[in-house]
Protein backbone atom coordinates (compact mmCIF):
# COMPACT_ATOMS: atom_id res chain seq x y z
CA UNK A 1 0.00 0.00 0.00
CA UNK A 2 2.59 2.28 0.91
CA UNK A 3 4.65 1.70 -2.78
CA UNK A 4 0.67 2.89 -4.34
CA UNK A 5 0.46 5.87 -2.50
CA UNK A 6 3.85 7.10 -3.10
CA UNK A 7 3.50 6.27 -6.76
CA UNK A 8 -0.01 8.16 -6.85
CA UNK A 9 1.58 10.73 -4.73
CA UNK A 10 4.21 11.33 -8.19
CA UNK A 11 1.26 11.27 -10.40
CA UNK A 12 -0.39 13.88 -8.70
CA UNK A 13 2.94 16.12 -8.20
CA UNK A 14 2.59 19.60 -10.56
CA UNK A 15 6.06 19.12 -11.12
CA UNK A 16 5.96 15.43 -12.34
CA UNK A 17 3.26 16.36 -14.65
CA UNK A 18 5.49 19.41 -16.34
CA UNK A 19 8.43 16.78 -16.84
CA UNK A 20 6.17 14.72 -18.61
CA UNK A 21 5.31 17.48 -20.35
CA UNK A 22 8.25 18.84 -21.52
CA UNK A 23 9.36 15.29 -22.03
CA UNK A 24 6.21 14.89 -24.84
CA UNK A 25 7.00 18.15 -26.39
CA UNK A 26 11.08 17.69 -26.56
CA UNK A 27 10.36 14.39 -28.77
CA UNK A 28 7.99 15.76 -30.86
CA UNK A 29 10.19 18.87 -31.67
CA UNK A 30 12.82 16.63 -31.98
CA UNK A 31 11.14 14.28 -34.41
CA UNK A 32 10.04 17.22 -36.51
CA UNK A 33 13.41 18.50 -36.98
CA UNK A 34 14.82 15.00 -37.91
CA UNK A 35 11.58 14.79 -40.28
CA UNK A 36 12.14 18.28 -41.78
CA UNK A 37 15.89 17.37 -42.33
CA UNK A 38 14.97 14.53 -43.87
CA UNK A 39 12.73 15.87 -46.66
CA UNK A 40 14.63 18.95 -47.38
CA UNK A 41 18.16 16.51 -47.85
CA UNK A 42 15.90 13.72 -50.15
CA UNK A 43 14.53 16.84 -51.83
CA UNK A 44 17.88 18.52 -52.48
CA UNK A 45 19.32 15.64 -54.10
CA UNK A 46 16.34 14.38 -56.09
CA UNK A 47 16.03 17.97 -57.36
CA UNK A 48 19.95 17.66 -58.17
CA UNK A 49 19.78 14.47 -60.31
CA UNK A 50 16.35 15.79 -62.53
CA UNK A 51 16.80 19.38 -62.05
CA UNK A 52 14.06 21.94 -61.36
CA UNK A 53 12.95 23.31 -57.77
CA UNK A 54 12.88 20.78 -55.20
CA UNK A 55 9.47 19.49 -54.42
CA UNK A 56 7.41 17.29 -51.21
CA UNK A 57 4.41 16.04 -51.48
CA UNK A 58 3.54 17.44 -55.44
CA UNK A 59 4.79 20.80 -53.72
CA UNK A 60 6.99 22.59 -55.32
CA UNK A 61 9.39 24.95 -52.82
CA UNK A 62 10.34 28.60 -53.62
CA UNK A 63 12.20 30.69 -51.59
CA UNK A 64 10.37 34.34 -51.28
CA UNK A 65 13.06 37.27 -52.48
CA UNK A 66 11.27 40.39 -52.19
CA UNK A 67 8.81 42.16 -49.81
CA UNK A 68 6.22 43.10 -52.08
CA UNK A 69 3.56 40.07 -50.25
CA UNK A 70 4.69 41.42 -46.83
CA UNK A 71 3.12 40.13 -43.90
CA UNK A 72 1.79 37.46 -45.55
CA UNK A 73 5.16 36.35 -47.81
CA UNK A 74 8.38 37.67 -45.79
CA UNK A 75 11.77 37.97 -47.24
CA UNK A 76 13.14 34.61 -46.47
CA UNK A 77 10.25 32.81 -46.34
CA UNK A 78 9.88 29.31 -47.96
CA UNK A 79 6.26 28.61 -50.11
CA UNK A 80 5.04 25.32 -51.19
CA UNK A 81 3.04 26.05 -54.42
CA UNK A 82 0.97 23.40 -55.70
CA UNK A 83 0.58 23.31 -59.39
CA UNK A 84 -2.90 24.48 -60.32
CA UNK A 85 -5.78 24.63 -62.95
CA UNK A 86 -6.36 28.11 -63.93
CA UNK A 87 -10.01 27.03 -63.84
CA UNK A 88 -9.70 26.50 -59.78
CA UNK A 89 -7.86 29.35 -59.26
CA UNK A 90 -9.80 31.96 -56.80
CA UNK A 91 -10.10 35.93 -56.03
CA UNK A 92 -7.82 36.03 -52.87
CA UNK A 93 -5.62 33.01 -53.74
CA UNK A 94 -1.74 33.59 -53.90
CA UNK A 95 -0.37 32.53 -56.85
CA UNK A 96 3.01 31.78 -58.17
CA UNK A 97 3.79 32.76 -62.29
CA UNK A 98 6.33 33.23 -64.00
CA UNK A 99 6.84 37.43 -65.47
CA UNK A 100 7.43 38.82 -68.63
CA UNK A 101 10.99 38.67 -70.24
CA UNK A 102 13.93 36.90 -71.36
CA UNK A 103 14.43 35.91 -67.59
CA UNK A 104 10.63 35.27 -66.45
CA UNK A 105 11.72 35.48 -63.01
CA UNK A 106 8.90 33.74 -60.64
CA UNK A 107 6.51 36.09 -58.68
CA UNK A 108 4.17 35.05 -56.39
CA UNK A 109 0.91 37.77 -55.41
CA UNK A 110 -2.22 37.75 -55.16
CA UNK A 111 -5.08 37.24 -57.24
CA UNK A 112 -7.45 40.43 -57.07
CA UNK A 113 -9.41 40.02 -60.37
CA UNK A 114 -10.19 36.86 -62.47
CA UNK A 115 -10.71 37.97 -66.35
CA UNK A 116 -12.40 35.23 -68.85
CA UNK A 117 -12.84 36.14 -72.38
CA UNK A 118 -14.01 33.82 -74.68
CA UNK A 119 -12.99 31.05 -72.35
CA UNK A 120 -9.34 32.31 -71.89
CA UNK A 121 -8.51 32.96 -68.50
CA UNK A 122 -6.06 35.48 -67.13
CA UNK A 123 -6.04 37.15 -63.59
CA UNK A 124 -4.98 40.40 -62.29
CA UNK A 125 -2.97 40.04 -59.39
CA UNK A 126 -1.37 42.77 -57.32
CA UNK A 127 1.57 42.12 -54.05
CA UNK A 128 -0.15 42.98 -50.49
CA UNK A 129 2.50 45.32 -49.42
CA UNK A 130 2.36 47.46 -53.28
CA UNK A 131 -0.11 50.56 -53.78
CA UNK A 132 -1.04 49.20 -57.11
CA UNK A 133 -2.24 46.25 -59.84
CA UNK A 134 0.48 44.67 -61.70
CA UNK A 135 0.27 45.95 -64.72
CA UNK A 136 0.02 42.86 -66.61
CA UNK A 137 -2.55 40.03 -66.38
CA UNK A 138 -1.06 36.64 -65.46
CA UNK A 139 -2.23 34.08 -68.80
CA UNK A 140 -2.96 30.75 -68.30
CA UNK A 141 0.07 29.52 -69.89
CA UNK A 142 2.30 31.76 -67.23
CA UNK A 143 0.83 30.13 -63.92
CA UNK A 144 2.71 27.77 -62.23
CA UNK A 145 0.31 27.17 -58.98
CA UNK A 146 -0.77 28.35 -56.06
CA UNK A 147 0.67 29.11 -52.63
CA UNK A 148 -0.62 26.43 -50.37
CA UNK A 149 1.71 26.93 -47.41
CA UNK A 150 4.34 29.46 -46.27
CA UNK A 151 6.61 28.90 -43.64
CA UNK A 152 8.95 32.14 -42.46
CA UNK A 153 12.72 32.36 -42.61
CA UNK A 154 12.82 28.74 -43.60
CA UNK A 155 14.36 29.87 -47.30
CA UNK A 156 17.06 31.13 -45.80
CA UNK A 157 18.06 27.50 -44.61
CA UNK A 158 17.12 25.74 -47.70
CA UNK A 159 18.93 28.62 -49.96
CA UNK A 160 22.21 27.56 -47.57
CA UNK A 161 22.05 23.98 -47.72
CA UNK A 162 21.51 24.44 -51.93
CA UNK A 163 25.08 25.68 -51.81
CA UNK A 164 28.39 22.87 -52.45
CA UNK A 165 29.62 23.86 -48.89
CA UNK A 166 26.28 22.52 -46.85
CA UNK A 167 25.55 19.71 -48.47
CA UNK A 168 28.21 17.25 -46.15
CA UNK A 169 27.14 18.97 -43.13
CA UNK A 170 23.55 18.51 -43.15
CA UNK A 171 23.82 14.97 -44.92
CA UNK A 172 26.41 14.42 -41.65
CA UNK A 173 23.40 16.15 -39.30
CA UNK A 174 20.76 14.16 -40.35
CA UNK A 175 22.75 10.49 -40.12
CA UNK A 176 23.68 12.35 -36.37
CA UNK A 177 20.65 13.12 -35.64
CA UNK A 178 19.14 9.45 -36.20
CA UNK A 179 22.06 7.88 -33.86
CA UNK A 180 20.81 9.82 -31.35
CA UNK A 181 17.23 9.39 -32.07
CA UNK A 182 18.24 5.43 -32.11
CA UNK A 183 20.50 5.54 -29.04
CA UNK A 184 17.80 7.51 -27.09
CA UNK A 185 15.41 4.54 -27.79
CA UNK A 186 17.92 2.46 -26.64
CA UNK A 187 18.83 4.15 -23.41
CA UNK A 188 15.13 4.07 -22.46
CA UNK A 189 14.61 0.13 -23.39
CA UNK A 190 17.71 -0.37 -21.10
CA UNK A 191 16.74 1.76 -18.25
CA UNK A 192 12.78 0.42 -18.84
CA UNK A 193 14.33 -3.22 -17.89
CA UNK A 194 16.35 -1.59 -15.40
CA UNK A 195 13.87 -0.37 -13.07
CA UNK A 196 10.92 -4.05 -14.10
CA UNK A 197 14.18 -5.55 -11.56
CA UNK A 198 12.95 -5.35 -8.18
CA UNK A 199 15.56 -4.64 -5.63
CA UNK A 200 16.15 -7.41 -2.95
CA UNK A 201 14.55 -10.06 -5.22
CA UNK A 202 17.78 -12.11 -4.90
CA UNK A 203 17.93 -11.86 -1.10
CA UNK A 204 14.15 -13.41 -1.13
CA UNK A 205 15.83 -16.33 -2.96
CA UNK A 206 18.26 -17.39 -0.64
CA UNK A 207 16.41 -17.38 2.13
CA UNK A 208 15.99 -21.23 2.54
CA UNK A 209 19.54 -21.56 2.33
Amino acid sequence: MGALAEETAKRKDPRNNLRRAYKVFSNVLFACILALLAVLVFSLVYSALVGGPPTVLGHRMYIVMSGSMSPALGIGSLTFVRPTAPGNIKEGDIITYRGLGEEAQLVSHRVVKINNVDGDISFTTKGDANEVQDPNPVTASHLVGRVALAIPYLGYLLHYVKTKQAIMPVILLSVVLLLLSEGAGIYKGLRAKGKGKKPGNEGEGNRGS
